[in-house]
């Protein structure tokens, strides 16, 4: 059984590779392939994989090792130097992004809540959810288009806070 989940997996990374590639040539990030195909084929559409391949051992072995590439791959951005001088920005954005999406999710969920009966207090919940999304998507296509600037500058620090926590 777990040499299909495998097999399985690895025909979704291929697939994801290939829906990638197709979004880098109508000029989109390849991102937005990957999470495309990962929607389809996980286990809340056609369910190639289902909830107990991403509930494995050995897969959450695999994800663990692959955020410390990526943590290692993003570490060698930095440099503390810059981290020193965009310290100050670095606080700004990040409570302000913070605080930002908290409040426009909770605010948006509490609307959809208070017109279907459902418990208000739930529209923190997901504001709170919202605040741990991963920012590989933002970094892979701040590498993939090779961008340079404050925002991507202040991002890299504030990324790589993220994957250590």
């Amino acid at each position: 059984m777990i040499i299909i989940d495998v097999l399985r997996w690895i025909a979704v990374l291929a697939l994801a590779f290939v829906a990638g590639k197709l979004m880098t040539k109508i000029k989109m990030p390849s991102i937005l392939g990957w999470l495309i195909v990962g929607m389809i084929f996980g286990p809340h559409a056609v369910n190639i994989m289902p909830q107990s391949v991403l509930d494995a051992s050995w897969y959450k072995t695999i994800i663990m090792w692959m955020q410390c590439a990526f943590g290692v791959m993003l570490g060698s951005e930095l440099i503390w130097k810059k981290l020193k001088t965009s310290g100050k920005s670095l606080i700004v954005t990040t409570f302000s992004q913070s605080l930002g999406t908290f409040a426009v999710v909770s605010l948006a969920f509490g609307i959809a809540f208070y017109f279907t009966n459902v418990p208000i207090y739930l529209a923190f919940v997901f504001g709170g959810i919202a605040l741990a999304t991963a920012p590989a998507p933002a970094l892979s296509i701040v590498n993939e288009f090779h961008a340079k600037g404050p925002v991507t500058e202040t991002l890299l620090p504030i990324a790589l806070e993220n994957i250590l926590d």
